[in-house]
């Protein structure tokens, strides 16, 4: 899972991939695409689907900003932890 992850100069950037307008919110790891995959209930029309996931990630690390990706399903994101703490994080939930 620490292939979805990397050091940036201000925190550490999540590579994660969205499946919007699931019928079902969960967080997992793909391992064949090395992102952190998260099916969420938004869909991707006019920013919901980026403004749920924000709020997922705003809730877990405090802060988060989308860096690449904001029209596709493949994303960047940044918070502002070290990889370790964000990776501990993850790994908690994604049990």
């Amino acid at each position: 899972m620490k292939d979805a992850l990397k050091e940036g100069k201000d925190g550490t950037i999540i590579d994660i991939e969205v499946v919007p307008n699931s019928s079902e919110f969960r967080i997992e790891y793909n391992q064949w695409s090395k992102r952190i995959r998260i099916k969420i209930r938004s869909q991707a029309l006019k920013g919901q689907a980026n403004k749920e996931i924000q709020a997922i990630f705003k809730e877990i690390f405090r802060d988060a900003t989308i860096i690449k990706g904001e029209h596709n399903r493949k994303k960047s994101i940044l918070v502002s932890s070290d990889i370790e703490k964000v990776y501990s994080k993850i790994s908690e939930i994604i049990k």
